[in-house]
């Protein structure tokens, strides 16, 4: 090996580690870069927006700048940040709203879908029915890794601060009681194989609602980990403000037995006024506006609470937070406001009976929910969504038409919603929510409005039919596309088959030329050789110099088969390819011919022309060796649907009823028939003592108005395509 070799392997051998390390560095801060993304966070519930969240089950909307989920659901999923997010810590303040549930914070989750535990992660909850902080690993199953006794316990309505920080493959939690300032830790450590190392971060609750706020991210590592685990808050973690723990000490909340205290009103306990069905409530006069009293349950909490019995709803407004969630069953007592078929309960005083499950929904028509009859119930409908799901501000609004009524089904609540945004339009919709005919929501333009509790209401029936409007713009879309596509192929396919054509004549033309021509020329050469040297000798010379004559006879011939297959190779017209074939057939001669042309002209294919040329040359040689003619004249005329070729000469002609058959070993007319008949094309031939014409008549190819406009607009891509001239 030469010492120029070795020393160029050493230069490849540094340039490909030097390519593997940049490499490597470069995926190394991209990874770093991701990991660190949008970190530190803090919530924007405050200002209501909630874009960067997406909700997997639940009910959830901003409240008061928090975030809150009404709804019992299990395993309700509220979920941000980057899946590329590996060692940080997440805390919040937490609120329970409602018993035998928990609520609390997920960490590196993936893989996420709506359901109990259908998501890849690590949970840290809060939960009251045993008083723990239970942490443990969710694979689309639940794995419980520990539930460590909080001291006071686990409390509704009351709340709590929670801390959870992940580094590597351990886990730990920190819960604050704010009231007592005792603090509980959990912690959790998978193995290396196992564990989750990255992935967003969620807030959850099961079987019961919640409320969230403060909640920030912020990145952590060996030290965060190792001051949590001691139970000490990390200096800069958020912290209850003094009148959260003051409302603390003011919501009552279930004892540490678990049982319901006897009064868990909100503003003092309601006696002595009886609590008759809600359907009474709409024979109540408006002149005469006395306190009453309900019971029922929560069916609706935003944009206002209503609840109902077995006979009929109402609306409550109360001046109090009640921290009430759906399902709950209360007891209200306030002024009754009539409205409409139903009415207002105002400055409702609101107690709490007990919490369970939501009611399950009547079904009715878009007919009968018209009529009023189930003014402020949780219904069961059906519809066809007439457009895209509107934003309005912090509600989605969906356009429902059901037969002959009309209606908009109001969702209020955090958006962008999975289920919402792949809502079409023209869907088969069965929706669940609560019937209201108040014209502060129908504005006199519908008979009702219903407003949905989450998007889990909305069930997709059937999606939009085959023959939709948009469907069908979309198939005729598809539909030009590949016509154009095809038009695109057949033309490509066309040019390959005509540059096949097109290389073949080329290679035929370069054989004569080296076969042929260059052996006619050889012989010529010999004979004129023999033929001077007999001259010389006086010998008698008339069979060489016929064979002399023969031989530069064939010589030209092949050159002009040569300049014919040539020709075609341009983008010349047809008349001037006409006459750089015919020309040189009466070169030397005193034969004059002439060319004319009317018309406007066209293209033939390539077929056809190259037809057309091998004709005229036909007829131009037997007219130079047969006619005696003095004079030639080609003839082009151009009309609408057909090429006219004449070709005229003033020789002695011929008796058309006594041509030479092929069995004779003349094969020029019959030739040229059967060439005019492989192109479709009429041939006629007319001679008398004056000369002879021959005619042919091609047709030419049907260009409508549009194809005209299309050939134009492909002529430079068909050029470019075009073989260029070689051999």
């Amino acid at each position: 090996m030469s010492a120029v070799s070795y020393i160029d392997i050493r230069l490849h051998y540094r340039l490909a580690i030097l390519s593997v390390l940049g490499a490597a560095a470069a995926f190394l801060i991209m990874y770093l870069a991701r990991t660190r993304q949008g970190l530190p966070y803090h919530d924007s519930f405050a200002s209501g927006v909630t874009t960067e969240w997406h909700a997997f089950g639940g009910n959830w909307e901003t409240y008061d700048g928090a975030i809150r989920n009404n709804s019992d659901e299990r395993g309700a999923k509220f979920l941000s940040g980057s899946p590329g997010w590996s060692d940080y810590s997440v805390e919040a303040d937490i609120l329970l709203l409602g018993q035998n549930g928990d609520a609390g914070l997920i960490v590196r989750s993936s893989d996420e879908e709506e359901g109990v535990d259908s998501y890849s992660g690590y949970y840290v909850g809060l939960r009251d029915h045993d008083g723990t902080v239970a942490i443990g690993r969710a694979d689309h199953g639940w794995i419980e890794y520990d539930a460590v006794p909080v001291k006071a316990g686990i409390h509704p309505f009351r709340w709590y601060h929670l801390r959870v920080v992940a580094v590597g493959c351990e886990i730990a939690a920190l819960a604050l009681d704010p009231v007592t300032q005792l603090s509980t830790v959990a912690t959790l450590n998978e193995n290396e194989k196992d564990c989750a190392r990255a992935g967003r971060v969620g807030l959850r609750s099961y079987s019961s609602g919640g409320i969230w706020k403060n909640v920030s991210i912020a990145a952590a590592g060996p030290a965060e980990l190792a001051l949590l685990k001691k139970g000490t808050q990390v200096p800069g973690a958020s912290k209850l403000t003094p009148s959260d723990a003051e409302l603390n000490s003011l919501v009552p909340y279930p004892s540490p037995e678990g049982s319901i205290s006897g009064d868990l009103s909100f503003t003092g306990p309601t006696i002595g006024i009886r609590t008759p069905p809600i359907s009474s409530l709409r024979l109540v006069s408006d002149l005469r506006r006395a306190p009453v009293a309900v019971r029922g349950s929560i069916v609706l909490t935003s944009p206002t609470v209503y609840i109902q019995d077995s006979t009929a709803g109402i609306a409550i407004e109360s001046p109090q937070d009640t921290f009430l969630k759906i399902g709950d069953e209360i007891e209200a007592t306030g002024t009754l406001e009539p409205r409409g078929f139903s009415g207002v309960l105002k400055d409702a005083r609101v107690r709490l009976l007990r919490s369970k499950g939501p009611a399950p929904p009547l079904s009715v028509t878009a007919s009968q929910a018209a009529t009023g009859k189930f003014d402020g119930m949780f219904i069961e409908i059906g519809g066809r969504l007439e457009d895209k799901p509107r934003v309005v501000g912090q509600s989605v609004i969906l356009d429902i038409h059901n037969g002959h009524q009309a209606y908009p089904a109001i969702l209020k609540g955090v958006y962008p919603d999975p289920v919402v945004e792949k809502l079409q339009r023209n869907s088969l919709l069965r929706l669940r929510g609560v019937c209201v005919v108040d014209p502060a929501y129908t504005k006199n333009l519908t008979s009702f409005v219903l407003l949905l509790r989450s998007s889990q209401d909305i069930a997709v029936v059937a999606g939009p039919p085959w023959w939709d409007k948009r469907y069908l713009i979309e198939i005729g879309f598809a539909l030009i596309v590949l016509t154009f596509l095809g038009i695109l192929i057949y033309i490509t396919a066309e040019h390959w088959r005509l540059r096949a054509v097109l290389e073949e004549r080329s290679r035929m033309a370069r054989e004569i030329h080296d076969t042929l021509a260059q052996g006619f020329a050889g012989i010529a050469l010999q004979l004129e050789s023999a033929l001077q040297q007999s001259r010389a000798e006086n010998v008698e010379i008339g069979s060489v110099a016929m064979a002399f004559h023969m031989a530069q006879e064939s010589r030209r011939e092949a050159h002009r088969s040569i300049a014919a297959l040539r020709t075609l190779h341009t983008n010349e017209s047809l008349e001037n390819m006409l006459q750089k074939v015919l020309r040189p057939q009466v070169a030397g001669s005193r034969l004059d011919l002439s060319f004319s042309r009317s018309g406007d002209p066209q293209r033939l294919s390539a077929e056809s022309e190259g037809q057309v040329l091998r004709i005229a040359q036909e007829a131009v040689a037997n007219a130079v060796q047969h006619a005696m003619a003095k004079q030639i004249e080609v003839r082009l005329v151009f009309e609408q649907n057909q090429l006219r070729v004449e070709i005229t000469d003033n020789g002695r002609g011929f008796n058309l009823s006594g041509l030479p058959a092929v069995e004779d070993g003349h094969f020029g007319i019959t030739g040229m028939k059967e060439r005019a008949n492989s192109i479709g094309a009429d041939f006629k031939v007319q001679s008398n003592g004056d000369g002879t014409m021959i005619c042919l008549i091609v047709p030419l190819p049907r260009q409508r108005a549009y194809w005209r406009s299309v050939n134009w607009w492909m002529r430079p891509f068909k050029t470019s395509m075009r073989p260029s001239r070689s051999g």
